[in-house]
């Protein structure tokens, strides 16, 4: 019997095939570079103060179907890191609908596709979006999920995010955001729900910029 590992990567292959049988003339193929002066997650500093490399390659076909890889430096615990995805996102009457896989991989820990994953559901309205990541793989899998819900308007977002486990007391943010324009943004992240909790105790300072390489 196959284990839940191979299941998970054999998923994403599959979506990632889906995806590509799309005709070429109707996919978006879209890449990106960005840096950042912190690796922030979920509210936490993964990077222990360091500034992070990103980039992102991402084809989508007319079907809404899409997979890609994204890639960052600067964690502190795992060292380098790429993810691999493939979902479907489009419109359900006047939702936004979004459904993805994720698997997160790290070289330098020997910790492979199938290892950590989740399963991302987005469900927008306007400007209010809520997102819940379920963890599917890994240690913790059995236990956690992160959920967020956010409301943007213009160049201005404001997000609150919720970790949760099976037990009380779990950690809580806000974050809110500033697209200064279409390369530059700020955001700063404060842990408001059971802080003492929180891996982070301050308000962290994000800055980053990006670079679209494709149209």
């Amino acid at each position: 019997m196959l284990n839940a590992k191979k299941i998970i990567a054999s998923g994403l292959v599959a979506l990632s095939a889906t995806a590509f049988v799309a005709p070429v003339a109707h996919a978006e193929v879209a890449a990106s570079v960005g840096v950042a002066n912190m690796y922030l997650w979920r509210g936490i500093d993964l990077g222990d103060g360091d500034a992070a490399v990103s980039g992102d390659l991402k084809y989508k076909g007319k079907s809404g179907l899409y997979t890609g890889i994204w890639g960052s430096s600067g964690d502190a615990a795992n060292g380098n890191e790429y993810d691999l995805y493939a979902g479907w996102g489009g419109k359900l009457g006047k939702l936004d609908v979004d459904a993805s896989l994720w698997t997160y991989v790290y070289p330098d820990s020997d910790i492979n596709a199938g290892d950590l994953a989740d399963a991302v559901v987005s469900v927008g309205y306007g400007p209010v979006k809520a997102t819940l990541y379920e963890a599917i793989e890994g240690d913790d899998a059995a236990e956690y999920r992160y959920g967020t819900v956010s409301y943007t308007k213009g160049k201005y977002s404001a997000l609150y995010g919720q970790h949760s486990t099976e037990g009380a007391g779990d950690p809580g943010h806000i974050q809110l955001g500033y697209q200064y324009n279409d390369n530059l943004s700020f955001a700063v992240s404060k842990f408001v729900v059971n802080e003492e909790a929180a891996p982070d105790k301050d308000a962290q300072f994000l800055v980053s910029y990006s670079i679209p390489l494709t149209k």
